[in-house]
């Protein structure tokens, strides 16, 4: 077997026209770490995952309609364009999904900067028209919407940025108590978990308890 050496860059693999591109243009995220700057310790413990990088990573969860943290973390392991955007280099790894998923529903004083923060921007893609806030009701499944040949950069998601974060928390919920019937052993409920019941989504990994309807938000290209 031959092996060939290339120099590149993750600058190199994604297309100029990458919707990415165009979303890190758009949006300025530094006030993230005025907001965030009292929830973590300058002198004590390990270095922690970049509050910018852990509400892009949960953007592009949103805007692309991934369904769970787990899968977001998959997504952005083996895509360019997802590393790109959150500036993670080829040879670093992607923040662990679990290590997300604690610090936006386990931890009180994060889960609600970290909420307000991430539909915060979601409503300023909306705003500044790089998302429609079109929503189109289908019956469980995504749908492609029309859009121009010319455009290869359409982003679907199922619904506004509160109602994903909750479907967020129900996934991990449906995870936590399929790992229960496997191991016997009951999860808590976690304080702010959509305990009042809600949409469960529609996920490969664990069993569907009912289905919902599902409400595409088409992002502009």
């Amino acid at each position: 077997m031959q092996m060939k050496y290339h120099m590149v860059t993750i600058e190199d693999l994604v297309p100029e026209n990458h919707f990415l591109r165009k979303l890190e243009k758009a949006l300025d995220l530094s006030f993230v770490y005025e907001e965030t700057a009292h929830l973590y310790s300058q002198k004590y413990g390990r270095p922690p995952i970049d509050p910018v990088v852990m509400v892009k990573y949960l953007l592009v969860g949103f805007l692309y309609g991934i369904p769970s943290e787990r899968q977001i973390e998959e997504r952005c392991a083996d895509s360019n364009a997802f590393r790109w955007y959150l500036g993670i280099d080829l040879d670093e790894r992607v923040p662990d999904h679990s290590t997300i998923s604690q610090l936006r529903r386990r931890k009180p004083a994060f889960r609600k900067v970290f909420r307000r923060l991430f539909e915060q921007v979601a409503q300023q893609c909306i705003d500044m028209g790089l998302a429609s806030g079109r929503l189109v009701a289908t019956d469980s499944t995504h749908v492609k919407a029309s859009a121009s040949l010319a455009s290869m950069y359409l982003v679907e998601t199922q619904e506004g940025p509160g109602a994903y974060w909750e479907r967020l928390n129900a996934y991990e919920e449906q995870a936590g108590e399929h790992l229960a019937q496997k191991t016997g052993k009951q999860k808590k409920r976690r304080v702010g978990d959509n305990s009042k019941g809600g949409a469960i989504p529609v996920c490969p990994h664990f069993p569907v308890f009912r289905r919902i309807k599902a409400h595409p938000l088409v992002v502009n290209s």
